[in-house]
């Protein structure tokens, strides 16, 4: 991950669309020992940016699409897209707010132990806005055109290396965000040089985290 610091002035809180499975349904994720993981569809889209205010929440579900996982054996692990799209959905599935062209991301592994895992798509493209519930969040995604996809994978006992690797099955929760692209103006040399306030660091587009 290519790393840059320069000096700006604050900005607001990106906008973000937070999701994770519904309710007490065991396993968000599952995998089948063969190279695909799978979600389940109660996947609620839970806060927009940070709060519960917007009409998306408690109205939406994301449909996500199986994952194919590249790199075994060996690593580092890949996360191919089976079909391209992503949506959002009302709970009946009728209407669409949102469909989107989900990019092939890293499956890196997070703390110290390597049991949990995290996806980082590098975006999400092509979108196409519907919005009949009047969404702040929807209108704000209509304006930048291009998101940022984050998935959480929880780990399993063993670890998910061990399972990948010796393919074996497995399932456990996860959770999720969505959040605008909004690329950073980048200020002049003279401005780096008469300072300014706070510190931005940049690369986050090809995020990756390692143990």
């Amino acid at each position: 991950m290519v790393l840059a610091i320069f000096v700006v002035t604050p900005v607001m809180a990106v906008p973000t669309l937070e999701f994770n499975p519904a309710g007490s349904r065991p396993g968000g994720w599952s995998y089948d020992g063969a190279g695909t993981i799978s979600f389940a569809p109660e996947i609620m889209v839970v806060k927009v940016n940070g709060g519960i205010g917007d009409s998306l929440v408690s109205n939406a579900l994301v449909y996500l699409p199986n994952l194919t996982v590249g790199g075994i054996p060996g690593a580092p692990y890949t996360l191919t897209p089976m079909t391209s799209s992503i949506y959002i959905k009302d709970l009946t599935g009728e209407i669409t707010y949102m469909t989107g062209t989900l990019g092939k991301g890293d499956l890196a592994a997070v703390g110290t132990t390597g049991v949990g895992y995290t996806v980082f798509q590098t975006d999400i493209t092509g979108i196409t806005i519907d919005n009949p519930i009047n969404s702040g969040a929807l209108t704000d995604i209509a304006a930048s055109g291009q998101l940022d996809f984050e998935l959480s994978l929880n780990g399993i006992t063993g670890g998910f290396a061990n399972m990948l690797e010796n393919y074996k099955t497995g399932n456990d929760g996860f959770s999720g965000a969505m959040t605008i692209n909004s690329s950073p103006v980048v200020p002049a040399p003279s401005a780096i040089l008469l300072g300014g306030i706070g510190v931005t660091f940049v690369g986050w587009l090809r995020r990756r985290r390692t143990m």
